[in-house]
Order: structure tokens, then C-alpha cells, then sequence
């Protein structure tokens, strides 16, 4: 084999193009003629080293001993070029079911080019049942396009990070692109177009998987949950002008923020999603959402009886947290025929009596009691909750800022009769104001007292003798009685005291979603500094957690439990290789071998297969044999 330089010219603007060809001498029946056995393209690569780099694919195919030293660089390049003609050239074994036997050469055995295969075939067969590639075709994406598209997907699922992180696992540590097939183009950019491109599909794509979902898994979607999570930025995210600052529920208060609402039904389905800016108001957010989920749900609504307008054709129900739950979010729901359960804000309309709860719920050896009590006003009920769990972790928090409260108010009553502590009663009242402001929860139940000292006419020189306080009894006593407790606020009046709380306590699916998009599918670290990437990365990983939800809602029809994490890390020993050896045939020549297959399943890896209804045989066995060795004979 060598190598041909090749020139071009666009006809259009007569720029000349040169790349390289590999190529092979063949005889014919018109006589010897030349053949392409890959196109090189424009490797950067002296002419002097033509020869070596051509000879040094030929080693690596016939498997020989190779006298040849390239530089990093080069060798790599020789590499990917012999996996490239291995690929062309490789036989599709899977139809043959006769025994092949060989002699060959058992110290020649190698295995080499391992590539991650499980995780990606899970995430691919579901993307598959989903008919994401149909969806994509129909909306103009190009077929050379859809493999780097899922790839970005599955990405975030497998091994989540950046663009330039997933293009490095497709390329050199994952078998996904011998599942879904070769893309046209494997640049950096080509990584983030992809991800632009889907990112412009972004509410049709929602409207579609709500849609095909529903008609999968049978769903009912008469209950939805909002909510809303924010994520930090690496940098300063200048070119984004929703990155903002706000108060971070990863405590980073240090980066600016974005935000991400989510709708998703009682089964955990995500229906909507959107991204607003770091300080947007909870409050503010609703009724967008909202209009959007009727949009992704068209095809439930009917007309109303008076003809004017559409209407739900079944009840729905709209859970939502008392940061979202005000007066005029709940007006909105009840004028866009929707009903809410959600946690009352401020004081209900009645006094709170804990006396004669009824429980609804109790595990004693789980430490588990929940009471529950019904009041009617209005056309809405109102229900009184208190969870013994959430008691404990409530006075276990105000036990710990009243202790800090009270040691902070005993150092400084300490320090006034120590040297180079602060004394002047302006300072102690001053650092008495901050402390209260730090732990306002604590300082609410203590009257604080500053002892000025006697027979001092200038106020600037006032010095405090004594601080001293003492605890609001009633008022301790009435939060200690109302820890563990909250109000919901609901106008289905159909539904039993329990089925409310019920229904509530499922908000924790919204959050459950929000954890595994910040833990297992890269929602954070973001080190965007754009909107329109920034916006791309976060519903990157929203379509991920689809996949994601499909498979754990799956696994636990049939009784697993089991997170995705847990079956990604069981499916991490599930590979593809190649086996390459010298092999001897019956006229006595000798052939370097290679054979691309997979790992044997072992039996936790067919119970997941088993389990997600998955074929354990979904790529076949290639073969390539057509490498002569002339220098090497077996004994």
C-alpha cells in the first residue's frame, strides 16, 4: 500500500482542496491497477513520511512486528486508519451457524479496542421505542445528523459532561457509534450543532414525547406537579442575560444562577419544561407554564358545552408548593379549569387545634406518623398535616440555631468584662442586631436586654455592664406544638384526608427528577457562557432524564427498584473488543484475523435485559480476514 496526494478544485470559488488516498496495487484481467482502500483526508504528514505511515498501517493490519517509529501523532492517526479499513472490509458473521475451526497461532492472540457497550444499548433501544429518529427525520434533520443527536443524548446518560467531554467518550471510549452508525462529521462543532439543532425542536419534541408516552404506557395524566430548581455557571456568564443572582439551593451563593421548571404528571413523565432567569420569582412563573402544558395536551381538550371555548375532557390537577401557591396563581387555576392541591401560604382561615387528628399513616419501627385534620371553608378544604419525621428534623434545626444564638449572646456577655472585647453599648447593640439577623428563627423566641452602666452624661462614651435574656414561653411553647405541621389547601372536595396528603407527598417526584438531572445526566457543572448554549445544555439534559424515567419506570413494573445509576454501573463490564490472531489455512498461508464482537452477558446482565424485554443479540459478529502474512509461518 502508499499513499496518493489528491488536488481539487471547487469550480465555484477555485479554491484547491488536497487529501490523501491510501492505496493498493491489484492485478486485473486488463492488468495491474490501482485501488482505494480508504480516503486519509488532510492528515498533516510530510511526504518523506508517506511510506513509513502506509507501511505502518500494513503492520498493524497484518498484525507484524513493526521496525517503524512514528511520533504521537502519527501513530494515532495510523490507528484510527486501520480500525477504519477493518470496519470497511469486516463481514457480517451473525448468519453463520456452522462451527469455523482454525489453526492459528494461540501467542499471537490479542484483544484490543474495548469500547463501552451496555449503558448505550439501553439508552439506544429505548431512544429506538420512543421513534425519536422518525420524529427528527419528519422536522428536516438529516440522517448523517441523527447519529451525533443521540450520541449527545445517550452521552449525558452514560458518561455526562460537556460537548468536548461526550465527543472524546463517542469517539474513543464507547461502542455507540457501531449501534447507531457513523455520523458525517465528527468535529467539536458538529457536536454543538447537533445539540443546537435539537434544541430548536424543543416544543414540538416536548409536544411528541408527551404524546407518544401517553400512548405507550397507557397514562392517565389527571394529576401534574410544578416546580422549579436553579443551577449555578462556571464564570461569569456575561453573553447570558438570564444568568442572575439569587438565592442557589446548592448554596453556591457565589456564581450566578438560571432556572429550570418542570411539569410532570403522577407518574413522573416530564411534560414541560423551561428555563428562566437565576433570580426569576417563583410566584411569577405559573400561568406560562401552565398555557404551555395545555398546548403539549391539545389533543385531551374538547369543547365546552357552551361551545365557547375548550375544556379538559377529564379533571385535572395541578400540585404546586406554597413559593408558587399564591392568590393569584390559584385565581388563575381556577379560571383555567384546572384544580389545585397545594401548601396554604401565610395563616389559614382557622385556629389551628391539634386535639383529635385522625392517622392516616403509621410505621413505628420506621419512626413514621402522620395526622391529619379537615376543615371546610369556602368551597375549599383544608387540611391540617403533622408528620412526625418532619417534626424531628424541624426541632432538630431549631435546636441548632437556638444553641448558636444563645452561644454567640454568652460570648459576648463574656467579653464585657475581658480586655479587647467589644464594650461600648452602640457596638453590643450593633452586634446584637446582626445576630439576630443571622438566626431570626432562634431570635424571635429570646427578649434580649442591653445593661447600660450608671452616672455616664456622654452617650458616645456608654458602656454595657450586662447582657441578659430570657425565652418567650408562649410563644416557644406554640412553635415547639407546630413543628412537623403544615396546611394544604385544596378545592377537591371529592377526595378523603388521606388521598390529599397522598397526592401531595408526590411532589417528591419532581424533586427526585431534579436530582438525577443535577447527579446523573450533567445538569451541573455549566461552564456555558451563552444563552442559547446554556439553554441547549439544560434541555440536553432533560431529554436524557426521559430516557432515564422510561427505564426506571420499567424496571419497577417488574419489581426493581434499582436507579439508573446502579444499572449503569452494572452494565459497565458489558463490552465490545476485537480479537485479532494469525490463523493458517489448508494451502499453508497465513492470514492476521480480526473479529469485532461482544463480551459474553453475564446473568445480571440478561435479568436487566430480561426485565427492560431487550434482545441480549443486537450486534453481530464482524470478521476480517484479508491479511496476508508472508514473513511469519507457524510451527
Amino acid at each position: 500500500m502508499f499513499i496518493r496526494k489528491i488536488k481539487k478544485r471547487n469550480g465555484r470559488t477555485q479554491k484547491v482542496y488536497e487529501y490523501l488516498n491510501l492505496v493498493e496495487s491489484v492485478r486485473t484481467e486488463d492488468g495491474p491497477r490501482q485501488r482505494l482502500v480508504l480516503n486519509l483526508g488532510n492528515i498533516d504528514i510530510h511526504p518523506d513520511q508517506y511510506d513509513a505511515f502506509a507501511k505502518r498501517i500494513e503492520d498493524i493490519l497484518t498484525g507484524q512486528m513493526s521496525f517503524i517509529n512514528l511520533d504521537g501523532n502519527l501513530e494515532k492517526e495510523a490507528r484510527i486508519a486501520a480500525r477504519k479499513i477493518f470496519k470497511k472490509q469486516a463481514q457480517d458473521l451473525s448468519a453463520q451457524e456452522e462451527s469455523d475451526y482454525h489453526s492459528i497461532d494461540v501467542n499471537s492472540l490479542e484483544v484490543e479496542q474495548p469500547r463501552s457497550i451496555g449503558a448505550e444499548y439501553i439508552c439506544h433501544s429505548i431512544w429506538k421505542e420512543l421513534e425519536l429518529n422518525e420524529f427528527l427525520i419528519r422536522h428536516g434533520i438529516s440522517d448523517n445528523v441523527i447519529p451525533l443527536i443521540e450520541a449527545v443524548v445517550v452521552g449525558r446518560l452514560v458518561e455526562p459532561s460537556s460537548e468536548r467531554h461526550t465527543k472524546q467518550w463517542a469517539e474513543k471510549r464507547s461502542g455507540i457509534y457501531e449501534l447507531v452508525g457513523d455520523p458525517l462529521r465528527t468535529s467539536l462543532s458538529s457536536y454543538y450543532r447537533a445539540g443546537d439543532r435539537l434544541y430548536s425542536l424543543k416544543d414540538p419534541l416536548e409536544r411528541y414525547l408527551a404524546s407518544r408516552e401517553r400512548d405507550l404506557f397507557s397514562l392517565s395524566e389527571k394529576m401534574f406537579f410544578f416546580d422549579l430548581t436553579n443551577t449555578y455557571f462556571e464564570g461569569e456568564a456575561l453573553q447570558n442575560p438570564k444568568a442572575k443572582w439569587g438565592r442557589s439551593k446548592e448554596k453556591r451563593d457565589d456564581c450566578k444562577l438560571v432556572t429550570l421548571g418542570l411539569i410532570i404528571d403522577e407518574t413522573g413523565f416530564i411534560k414541560y419544561s423551561k428555563v428562566f432567569p437565576g433570580n426569576q420569582p417563583e410566584g411569577e412563573t405559573l400561568e406560562g407554564m401552565i398555557k404551555e402544558l395545555d398546548n403539549n395536551l391539545s389533543s385531551q381538550l374538547e369543547t365546552s358545552a357552551d361551545g365557547r371555548g375548550v375544556r379538559l375532557k377529564k379533571n385535572r390537577t395541578i400540585v404546586i408548593d406554597a413559593g408558587i401557591a399564591n392568590k393569584k396563581n390559584i385565581g388563575y387555576l381556577k379560571e383555567s379549569n384546572y384544580h389545585y392541591i397545594v401548601v396554604n401560604r401565610g395563616n389559614p382561615p382557622f385556629e389551628k387545634d391539634y386535639s383529635d387528628m385522625e392517622i392516616i399513616r403509621e410505621d413505628i419501627s420506621k419512626g413514621v406518623k402522620v395526622e391529619v385534620k379537615r376543615y371546610e371553608r369556602d368551597e375549599e378544604a383544608y387540611i391540617l398535616c403533622r408528620s412526625e419525621k418532619k417534626k424531628g428534623k424541624e426541632m432538630s434545626m431549631r435546636t441548632r440555631v437556638e444553641n448558636l444564638f444563645l452561644e454567640r449572646l454568652e460570648y459576648y456577655r463574656n467579653g464585657l468584662s475581658l480586655p479587647r472585647r467589644i464594650k461600648k453599648y452602640n457596638k453590643v447593640i450593633e452586634v446584637i442586631g446582626r445576630l439576630k439577623e443571622k438566626y431570626p428563627k432562634a431570635a424571635k423566641l429570646y427578649n434580649v436586654d442591653v445593661i447600660l452602666e450608671d452616672g455616664k452624661s456622654n452617650a458616645s462614651n456608654l458602656r454595657a455592664v450586662d447582657i441578659v435574656w430570657n425565652k418567650k414561653e408562649d410563644l416557644h411553647k406554640e412553635e415547639i406544638e407546630g413543628e412537623g405541621s403544615y396546611v394544604l389547601r385544596t378545592d377537591r372536595l371529592d377526595l378523603s384526608d388521606k388521598e390529599i396528603w397522598e397526592i401531595y407527598v408526590m411532589l417528591t417526584r419532581i424533586e427526585y427528577a431534579f436530582k438525577c438531572l443535577k447527579t446523573s445526566l450533567g445538569l451541573r457543572p455549566n461552564f456555558h457562557q451563552k444563552e442559547d448554549r446554556v439553554d441547549t445544555h439544560l434541555f440536553i439534559s432533560v431529554l436524557a432524564y426521559h430516557i432515564l424515567h422510561v427505564i426506571e419506570y420499567r424496571l419497577r413494573s417488574t419489581g426493581d427498584n434499582r436507579i439508573w445509576s446502579t444499572i449503569r454501573d452494572v452494565m459497565k463490564t458489558y463490552q465490545r473488543v476485537t480479537v485479532s490472531f494469525k490463523s493458517k489455512n489448508g494451502d499453508g498461508s497465513i492470514h492476521q484475523q480480526f473479529i469485532r464482537l461482544n463480551s459474553k452477558l453475564e446473568p445480571e446482565h440478561l435479568e436487566i435485559f430480561r426485565r427492560l424485554n431487550l434482545s441480549p443479540s443486537h450486534l453481530p459478529r464482524k470478521k476480517s480476514m484479508n491479511h496476508r502474512c508472508s514473513d511469519h509461518n507457524l510451527s
